[in-house]
Parts: C-alpha cells; structure tokens; sequence
C-alpha cells in the first residue's frame, strides 16, 4: 500500500511539472544523428553517403508531437537530403547550422548528444539527452538522461515527458 502511494505521489509530480513546464513549450529542438540515429554513417568507397537508420518509435514519436501542436525542428550540421525527406515524411522542419546556439528559438524542448549540441540544450526549458550521450552533455545542469540509447526509440521516450 505504501509503495503504491508513492508511485502515485510520482506521478501527481510529474503532472504538476509538466503543466508548468510546458505550458510555454511549443517547439521540439531535435539534433539527428546520434540521437535518431545511433550516429553511425555507412559510406560507400567513393565518399557517398549510403544511408542512415532511424527507428519507427522515433518516426512515431515525432508525428504525434506534430499532431499535438508542437512545431518539431531537427537541428543539424549534416546537409545530408536524406535527413530532408525523413523530415518531410513527418511533417517537421529541417535547419542546418553547426553553430546550434543561432537557432533562435525561445521557451523550446532540446534533445541533444554531442558537443555540438550543448549550446542548443544549456538554453533549452526542457533538455534531454540519449543514455550513450558524450559525457559534457550529460553534465549539463537539469539535462535528463533518457533510458534509450541514441537510435533507439529516444523520442518515444522524451514523448513520454511532454
């Protein structure tokens, strides 16, 4: 009995935090590879890009964030078309910088695993982080370090906050 009010005080939290939080959350900042993806490239012998591959929990994910409202933008160094039609599929948006902390983007949820990442996710309201992250991301100050590993269900997971 008393784990199952503590389980239940849990959630009342959670509730409570994500009424709060997100209430001025209307954009969803996602870096692709190595959080889509597990971030590695199979390449072809004359330097093409072969493919990348991202898991159908992501693609889910990320259609029924859009469906709720939430303008979703990968944010990504990679000019790559692949990422372009995957975006396109989805329904989201797609902006290649390397310098992430010029997205221009206030009062947004960031996903991030590199250091590339991290000026994206210090100005994140809400940041999360795969599980195999690089390990400065992980000490970013109230970052969340998901359960999933990068290409492997990340955003079914950060779905499970907003």
């Amino acid at each position: 009995m008393a784990q199952e009010n503590q389980t239940r005080y849990r959630q009342r939290l959670v509730c409570v935090y994500r009424k709060k939080v997100m209430k001025n959350i209307s954009n969803i900042l996602i870096d692709f590879d190595g959080c889509l993806t597990t971030g590695k490239l199979t390449i072809t012998s004359d330097g093409k890009e072969l493919f990348r591959e991202v898991h159908t929990r992501d693609s889910r994910a990320i259609r029924e964030l859009v469906a709720k409202g939430y303008h979703v933008v990968i944010v990504t160094a990679s000019k790559s078309e692949i990422i372009r039609h995957y975006a396109n599929k989805l329904g989201c948006e797609v902006i290649v910088m390397r310098d992430k902390s010029k997205h221009g983007f206030t009062d947004y949820a960031a996903i991030g695993d590199d250091s590339w990442d991290i000026p994206m996710l210090e100005s994140a309201e809400l940041k999360f982080c795969p599980n195999d992250a690089f390990y400065k991301v992980k000490m970013i100050p109230g970052i969340k370090i998901l359960k999933t590993k990068g290409g492997h269900g990340v955003m079914a997971e950060v779905n499970e906050y907003l």
